[in-house]
């Protein structure tokens, strides 16, 4: 899957178009939108057949918004407006290449963010995450856009139960952190674009330390970008060659695995093992999409402990169905998937459970990754993945 042909322009997608967790909703926009609009100028690139450089910019916006509080535990970060300060480096592609694998223009780069919560004991954070934006034309100087970021955040002010016990937002200095949003890019002149933004910002630890409620909060912002370089946007035709059915169905066999930290029956700190294996059959029914059938079984020791405290005799092992769908951008896989446990004696979750995850291709047969279950708005745990595929290519 990470190499294929698109038309006659040789599209080698594995080199030009890497992604991370965070793009659900982005690249789902994607797939679903026709193509820009107005974009029959006469200033577009129709024969530029080559793949191009990226086009640098770099951006200073401010971000305000509000704390969503989200449940009982955290209603005392309620009514808390944080603000934010962000820097972005971003690399533009505007070539046939990238327009025949979505027909648009994607920004990716460095997202860097400075947030006061606006509550004391929440304090603040600094935020360093990639995107991937996707940009649509809908005029000559105005493009709308669908965000995507990931990565990490230092947060000042964790829970501590001595110093900082109403804290349940958060207990680790570090946590990971993600973006969804939309926004639209309106030029200026023909180094200077506007880019106002709203967005929806989370972050937690993945339950690696509790508590971890996580922080939740959609903000509304603008920023002001410089690029130093210009050149005609590439309009062309919608390739209309289904290579994808080429492939077989794709079958993955996957071993899944982390440690969880825990208590034990003296409350001293504890890391236990998780680890299971996972089957999944996809079918790629487009350009950059997958539909995908499997199941997992895990045992978690961390669960085993937890039930023995709370005295019940029950097993720690889950089995699940899910059903989902993939995105397929080069070596990245990013996953998103509905399931229902078949097996689950414990009491503590909802029988519907959902995943997120992100592969990275090694070689034809062997990928890696992680994987993100949660169960609606609270994150269980991220593990760790080492998947064999097996799938064919007919000529």
């Amino acid at each position: 899957m990470g190499l294929f042909k698109i038309d006659k322009c040789k599209l080698y997608v594995a080199k030009q178009v890497p992604v991370q967790i965070w793009l659900w909703v982005v690249i789902s926009a994607v797939c679903a939108s026709p193509p820009a609009i107005a974009q029959t100028d006469s200033t577009a690139a129709k024969e530029n057949t080559a793949k191009q450089e990226p086009l640098f910019s770099i951006g200073l916006g401010v971000q305000h918004g509000f704390i969503f509080a989200h449940s009982e535990e955290v209603q005392n970060t309620k009514g808390a407006r944080p603000t934010g300060i962000e820097a972005i480096l971003s690399w533009q592609r505007n070539d046939s290449a990238i327009f025949a694998l979505c027909h648009c223009y994607p920004r990716q780069g460095l997202l860097l963010a400075y947030y006061d919560y606006d509550v004391g004991l929440l304090g603040k954070s600094g935020t360093a995450a990639y995107f991937l934006e996707p940009t649509y034309r809908i005029g000559n100087g105005v493009l709308f856009s669908f965000k995507g970021a990931g990565g990490f955040s230092y947060l000042n002010n964790p829970y501590d139960s001595i110093s900082n016990p109403g804290n349940q937002s958060y207990s680790t200095h570090v946590s990971a952190y993600l973006l969804v949003g939309v926004g639209a890019w309106v030029r200026l002149s023909e180094q200077w674009w506007l880019n106002p933004s709203v967005n929806y910002q989370h972050i937690s630890n993945g339950s690696a330390r509790e508590p971890n409620k996580g922080i939740n909060w959609p903000t509304a912002g603008i920023a002001v970008s410089y690029q130093p370089t210009s050149r005609p946007w590439y309009t062309g035709t919608r390739t209309t060659e289904k290579y994808w059915k080429n492939f077989s169905t794709r079958y993955d066999v996957t071993l899944l695995g982390t440690l969880r930290n825990g208590t034990n029956e003296a409350g001293d700190r504890k890391r236990y093992l998780l680890g299971g294996l996972a089957l999944q059959a996809g079918r790629q029914v487009g350009n950059l999409s997958m539909l995908t059938l499997g199941a997992e079984a895990y045992q978690d020791e961390e669960l085993q402990e937890k039930l023995r405290r709370d005295g019940l005799n029950t097993s720690p092992v889950k089995v699940g169905l899910l059903l989902g769908h993939e995105f397929l951008l080069g070596r990245f896989q990013f996953s998103q998937r509905l399931g229902v446990y078949l097996f689950d004696e414990t009491p503590y979750y909802d029988r519907i459970f959902h995943r997120w995850g992100l592969q990275y291709r090694i070689n034809r047969h062997l990928s890696a990754g992680f994987n993100l279950l949660a169960h609606r708005q609270v994150a269980e745990f991220i593990d760790f993945r080492l998947t064999y595929t097996i799938q064919k290519r007919y000529e």
